[in-house]
């Protein structure tokens, strides 16, 4: 299946001002909206604290984690996607990879490049990280 990550201007602008905020950390956030067969609507972001504080990896609170997927559920939300920044271009690491056969959504990977930041969504699709197409747009329009 191919899927579309649809997210607004400010959404991405917000993941990467966090990004710059938490250099040289990791900079995580989950990314929360509706799925409609691959098309990936997002509406909510919530930055989340990297709780290693590492340059080469991330975690969140496993407890802050599932506050956040119960409130979702009772909006009618799902988490689409999680982000992170990367210290290296914005493509999966062997960890990354990983961690996508344990959470299966689209994975929003940042890196600063020379002066400005770059984000690439990915999925995981037969033990291959498979590049998805991303849509910058007003959530009004969706």
């Amino acid at each position: 299946m191919q899927y579309t990550l649809h997210l607004s201007e400010q959404h991405l602008k917000s993941l990467h001002a966090y990004a710059e905020r938490c250099r040289p950390y990791e900079a995580p956030a989950l990314l929360f909206g509706r799925a409609e067969q691959g098309e990936l609507f997002v509406t909510r972001v919530e930055l989340m604290k990297n709780t290693l504080e590492s340059t080469a990896a991330f975690e969140i609170d496993p407890e802050e984690e599932y506050r956040l997927l119960v409130e979702a559920e009772q909006r009618g939300e799902e988490m689409l996607a999680i982000f992170h920044s990367h210290p290296a271009p914005p493509r999966p690491s062997s960890s990354d990879l990983a961690n996508m056969r344990l959470n299966p959504v689209v994975w929003l990977i940042a890196s600063r490049q020379q002066d400005h930041w770059e984000s690439r969504p990915f999925i995981l699709d037969g033990g291959k990280a498979v590049e998805v197409r991303m849509s910058i747009e007003e959530p009004d329009t969706y």
